[in-house]
């Protein structure tokens, strides 16, 4: 090997951690959340405030295949409903008014040896309601679910509370204002323009655990929670979509 080849090396490398890294720091500021409309449940990868939607062929299909939806209503047993892979989405057929909708979607082991760190799982999930005004109980490992209190949320991590949290939420305009949670786990928002609205928390964990077989040393949540109003002002619409690379 030459003095030059010796030289390029190193940065090679380095280049190659960088590009693995900034990978990963991407799928993590990215979000998955639910749309539902006309008996159609979509399920989009990416950024609603930006109103980025990955694709496929491309990041969509980074997921461990096609996450299942659970649609529940009031008084009645959860049913598991399967979806498939579209263009910009994964798709499922809705029956009934569900009160609620929930899918969890499951992305690779993240290895993170490179920069002397334990492996990381990463977990998006998304919920959707049909109204704010009726409470609806956690059931994911971190979740965000109205309380039944004008623009009131709730953030449940493990079936308490969690206090400090914070929870950003998108306007139909795709203009965003975080909150934080009390010692409740309570948040409110203002929500004065009608339209679909997308809000957010994220949480990581550190306690080291496995699944499907595969150790891993931090848990990385982030959890959306979808509604729309029938009522308020006109909103903007959503920006124009990012510009392919």
């Amino acid at each position: 090997m030459s003095s030059n080849q010796r030289l390029q090396a190193p940065l090679l490398s380095a280049l190659l951690a960088c590009a693995a890294l900034t990978a990963v720091n991407s799928a993590q500021a990215h979000q998955v959340w639910l749309e539902n409309a006309g008996g159609q449940a979509r399920l989009h990868f990416g950024e609603f405030n930006e109103n980025l939607r990955e694709t496929s062929p491309g990041r969509l299909d980074q997921f461990k295949g096609v996450p299942a939806l659970e649609q529940q209503r009031a008084g009645a047993v959860a049913q598991r409903v399967e979806g498939q892979l579209a263009k910009d989405a994964f798709v499922y057929t809705t029956t009934g008014t569900p009160d609620t909708l929930f899918a969890a979607a499951s992305y690779p082991l993240i290895d993170r040896s490179k920069r002397n760190l334990p492996a990381m799982i990463w977990q998006p999930s998304a919920r959707w309601v049909a109204s704010l005004a009726k409470p609806v109980a956690p059931t994911a490992p971190l979740d965000l679910v109205p309380t039944g209190k004008p623009g009131e949320l709730k953030v449940v991590y493990k079936g308490a509370p969690l206090p400090k949290a914070k929870v950003q939420l998108a306007a139909p305009s795709g203009w965003t204002r975080e909150a934080e949670a009390g010692e409740d786990g309570t948040v409110t928002f203002v929500t004065p323009w009608k339209g679909q609205y997308v809000a957010e928390v994220k949480h990581s964990d550190k306690t080291p655990g496995e699944v499907h077989g595969e150790k891993y040393g931090e848990a990385s949540y982030v959890t959306t929670l979808t509604f729309v109003l029938a009522d308020g002002m006109a909103s903007p619409a959503l920006p124009e979509p990012p510009k392919a690379h």
